[in-house]
């Protein structure tokens, strides 16, 4: 679709402003419905509410072109957990991050483990720990906060 088709969408839509406001306007202008994704039937109603307001969000504050090629794969509450080996007082390494998405039911299933030092066991580390809602595109992936932030 050109720039110029994808600008008339939304001028159809009576958005002159080029600003989704909704997910049913993403979905009809961008053919991309959130909702479908894989991970967001396992989204308690909170952590939904979350992701579709941030989505909108992350949308609107992109160029209509790049807006056009996004391919968004999936979205996950996940928790990450980094490993951490303190080799001396001042000098810390990370010897890995394990990331799992948690559902609305609670059940745990493995996204990633990472391992940076084979050499350090986990179970000599220190754990840090962090929740946030994982928006997959393809190719990366976003962290939505709280907030309704993302990085």
């Amino acid at each position: 679709m050109t720039r110029k088709q994808l600008e008339r969408k939304y001028e159809d839509c009576g958005l002159n402003d080029y600003q989704l406001r909704t997910l049913d306007e993403l979905r009809e202008i961008h053919g991309v419905d959130v909702r479908e994704l894989s991970g967001y039937s396992g989204l308690t109603n909170e952590n939904r509410k979350l992701f579709d307001i941030t989505v909108l969000r992350f949308y609107n504050s992109l160029g209509l072109d790049i807006r056009k090629q996004l391919l968004p794969k999936s979205v996950n509450y996940v928790i990450e957990t980094e490993y951490v080996k303190d080799i001396d007082e001042n000098e810390a390494e990370t010897a890995g991050i394990i990331i799992d998405s948690i559902d609305r039911s609670g059940k745990k299933r493995r996204l990633h483990r990472y391992v940076f030092n084979k050499n350090i066991p986990f179970s000599e580390c220190r754990k840090f720990i962090k929740s946030y809602l994982r928006f997959e595109l393809k190719g990366e992936w976003y962290h939505f906060t709280d907030k309704g932030e993302w990085y």
